[in-house]
């Protein structure tokens, strides 16, 4: 009953931030078609003084206030991209899996893009956006949060792995060279997809005994018969190596980590490296511009630094899944708390990190207006051209009559926060789709354009 009743208010909150989102959204575009009337009376200028002031004027167009322009833009054009083409990734690869049965869950993919391109405290934030919040909803029967929400922990770990691993320079190295051999790509594929199952299996483990599952293959009956009695040999020879060490006792408690951990292990590998590889080619082949200056650093060389405010927003998101965990009553009397808490150890490590050994605030804002100006130049001749004008007018129009039909939904439906909820997933998921994709067109364009 409870959980009916949080997701009906997930659905409630969702619907008011859809109308809001598009109301914002039909709001920018008309501040954007009044800033381009007033420009056009700039014009009247003389042609000399115009071009004077059209050279800075290129890389502010783009800020809508000096103070944040920086930063603003970034959020707009940058982190919000990438954030949210992770989150549809995720869950267009956790709807094929529960569609189609597969043993892939490919739910950490669009995880592993924000890892590999924003570094681990964004890939950590989607990771546990994604798990906290889309799966939750997805989750089909009752008591989903506390069967949802303790898998966060394999997503933040995974994430956590992934970026720290695309921070190192052999990765960037790997990315660098056009022609890779399939030495360097068989390593990416075992690093990234056999050494983050590995990692991701551990706290898996975990999870799987707090929540009293074991692991499962999807195999035919024979094999897992077969597969079934070799798991059992090897628990028996756990049980009986451990036993002559330390006991009976120790033998049985740590006979079956072993074993389960080891079947996790193999159950995560192929999902865990195919994610990995989907991750880098969507990389790859929609956001050349991205990889240039969050991977390989710009014109610099010099990747971007964390900002100490990030592990401050990952505790954020992770109190309400934290709080729901440590007041269930499914994990019997809390002797899983230390297990809940660890993401807690993490962050706090992390934050004090960054706040002693991190960039200082100017730096960090220095690097951000930089980076922004760069994006601006980049990418505001391809915003200049009729067929992306054209799908920029076309958006705007579907807004304004997407925000008219959710005005009129009240009059016609009883339910209706349950119905505008799903009317805005459904528009702005297509709209959603179709701004990433023209982002990834413009900066292939203009990647291809800088190459030419």
């Amino acid at each position: 009953m409870n959980e009916d009743i949080g997701k009906e208010l997930m659905m409630l909150g969702g619907t008011i931030a859809g109308f809001i989102a598009a109301l914002l959204t039909v709001m920018e575009k008309l501040l954007d078609i009044q800033n381009r009337l007033s420009t056009k009376k700039d014009r009247k200028a003389p042609a000399a003084q115009e071009r004077q002031a059209s050279a800075p004027a290129a890389s502010i167009d783009f800020f809508s206030a000096k103070p944040l322009r920086g930063t603003s833009y970034l959020l707009m054009y940058e982190t919000g991209v990438i954030v949210a083409a992770g989150l549809l990734l995720n869950y267009v690869g956790l709807t094929l899996s529960r569609h189609l049965e597969s043993i892939l869950f490919l739910d950490m993919t669009g995880t592993a893009l924000v890892a590999f391109l924003l570094g681990p405290w964004w890939g950590a934030i989607a990771a546990l956006l994604s798990n906290s919040i889309v799966n939750w909803l997805l989750f089909p029967e009752s008591g989903a949060d506390v069967v949802i929400f303790p898998w966060s922990l394999v997503s933040m770990t995974g994430a956590i792995y992934w970026g720290w691993m695309a921070r190192q320079a052999g990765f960037q190295k790997y990315l660098r060279t056009g022609r890779s051999s399939a030495l360097s790509h068989a390593w990416f594929l075992y690093i990234f997809g056999v050494g983050g199952a590995v990692i991701m299996s551990i706290p898996g483990t975990f999870v799987q005994a707090a929540l009293n599952e074991h692991s499962i293959f999807a195999l035919n009956p024979a094999v897992a018969d077969s597969l079934n009695a070799r798991v059992l040999q090897w628990e028996q020879m756990v049980h009986s190596y451990i036993e002559s060490l330390f006991g009976l006792t120790w033998g049985e408690h740590v006979g079956w980590w072993v074993v389960n951990w080891f079947q996790n292990w193999i159950r995560y590998v192929p999902d865990k490296t195919m994610s990995a590889a989907i991750a880098l080619v969507v990389l790859k082949y929609g956001y050349p511009l991205f990889e240039r200056e969050l991977i390989h650093g710009g014109p610099e060389g010099e990747r971007p630094r964390d900002e100490r405010i990030l592990p401050l927003v990952l505790g954020l998101l992770y109190a309400p899944s934290f709080a729901t965990l440590i007041s269930s009553e499914t994990y019997g009397d809390g002797a899983y708390s230390p297990l809940w808490a660890m993401p807690w150890v993490v962050i706090l490590g992390g934050y004090l990190y960054l706040r002693y050994w991190g960039a200082n605030d100017s730096e960090l804002s220095d690097a951000r207006l930089q980076r922004a100006e760069r994006y601006a130049r980049a990418l505001k001749p391809i915003g200049k051209e009729a067929s992306y004008e054209f799908c920029r007018r076309l958006t705007f129009v579907t807004l304004i009559a997407s925000l008219l039909f959710a005005l009129c939904l009240p009059v016609l439906l009883m339910d209706f926060y349950r119905v505008t909820f799903k009317f805005f997933c459904v528009v702005y998921g297509f709209l959603l789709v179709v701004h990433l994709v023209r982002i990834a067109i413009a900066q292939n364009i203009s990647v291809a354009r800088a190459d030419g």
